[in-house]
């Protein structure tokens, strides 16, 4: 199903769509609440959304369609300005899957590109099992709550001396990602080093948009930075994180692996090379199994690693993987993770 109100991106999106064999127009809706009613009358596989609407955007109408029928939705916005992107991320955060540009029409130099973008991310899409799980609201008060009770490692042993925590996210990850951070104080004492699959043109975005959420500075990673604790440290885009001595973090142009750049693995295998046990890393809801191999190569190494349990995940799927490789030392929802690193590391 295709949502959007413009007639020109109406006809655009049935003309990309009609050179694949592979999809079926169901239904097209101008607004959120067609996009509501039209979900459940024709149940379809994906919906291609747009955020800004009349009478209901994309962002009520994803959270309405996640809470009352998940289907995945890939969100197709020609919000680039900073205030504007901090929209698109609320519609990820609602509980839509990616967000990718708006194709350019036929004749530019770029349509064939933007074509084929726009129709690898629907089959993907097309083929995730979604669950709308909602995270607890973040705010301090739950983190000084959650902080009396004594966080579980089911599997490994924890100790005290971390140097690094490294995360990786991909669809739904960007929710989690924000119900961990959000609870740090701005003295927490690791660098974090962060890997979220995004469209890179929303790498900025997606950075302003987290940092309205958490005392901790965000940055983005220029070759060889220095590691500081309580920085949060991001891909400028397309470009794979590695660490590449301790306290230093670099890019690399790398192949894409399994489709990603960045991607968890290259994150995770050099963390494994540089900091071994000392690091802790948290593996979040996400498509695929980028990142769930190398997580239980932390594992072996001693390293305490975390992966978020089915229940809050938006997308299972790297998660998963890691859970039946034994990759994880503790399987949890993302307030549980945070009481698990609060532990191990003696931040309150």
């Amino acid at each position: 199903m295709i949502v959007d109100d413009s007639r020109v991106s109406l006809r655009l999106y049935k003309g990309i769509l009609a050179t694949s064999a592979i999809f079926e127009i169901v239904a097209t809706a101008n607004n959120g609440h067609e996009a509501i009613e039209y979900t459940k009358r024709y149940q379809p596989d994906v919906i291609s959304m747009d955020i800004n609407m009349p009478l209901m955007d994309g962002v009520e109408a994803t959270k309405r369609i996640m809470d009352e029928n998940p289907v995945p939705i890939l969100i197709v916005s020609s919000l680039y300005e900073n205030s504007n992107v901090e929209l698109a991320m609320e519609v990820l955060e609602a509980g839509a899957i990616a967000i990718i540009p708006k194709p350019n029409g036929p004749g530019h130099a770029r349509f064939t590109a933007d074509s084929a973008r726009y129709i690898r991310n629907l089959k993907r899409m097309s083929e995730v099992k979604v669950t709308r799980k909602k995270i607890k609201p973040s705010n301090q008060k739950n983190a000084q709550e959650a902080s009396k009770t004594e966080p579980k490692i089911h599997d490994g042993l924890a100790h005290s001396n971390y140097e690094i925590l490294v995360i990786g996210a991909s669809a739904g990850g960007p929710e989690a990602v924000k119900a961990i951070v959000n609870k740090f104080e701005a003295d927490f004492p690791l660098p974090i080093v962060l890997v979220q699959h995004i469209d890179p043109d929303f790498t900025v975005g997606y950075k302003n948009w987290l940092q309205t959420w958490t005392k901790l500075e965000l940055q983005i990673i220029e070759d060889q930075t220095v590691l500081m604790p309580g920085h949060v440290y991001l891909s400028p885009g397309n470009k794979h994180i590695v660490l590449t001595k301790k306290g230093r973090v670099g890019l690399s142009d790398d192949l894409p692996f399994k489709g990603h750049r960045p991607s968890v693995a290259q994150l995770f295998e050099s963390a494994a090379k540089v900091y071994g046990k000392n690091a802790i890393a948290v593996l979040l809801s996400g498509m695929g199994t980028d990142g769930a191999a190398a997580l239980k190569t932390l594992k072996d190494l001693g390293a305490l690693t975390l992966v978020q349990d089915e229940e809050s995940c938006l997308v299972f799927g790297m998660p998963g993987t890691a859970v039946q490789l034994g990759a994880a030392c503790s399987i949890a929802p993302p307030d549980e993770i945070v009481k698990i690193i609060m532990k191990c590391t003696n931040h309150k």
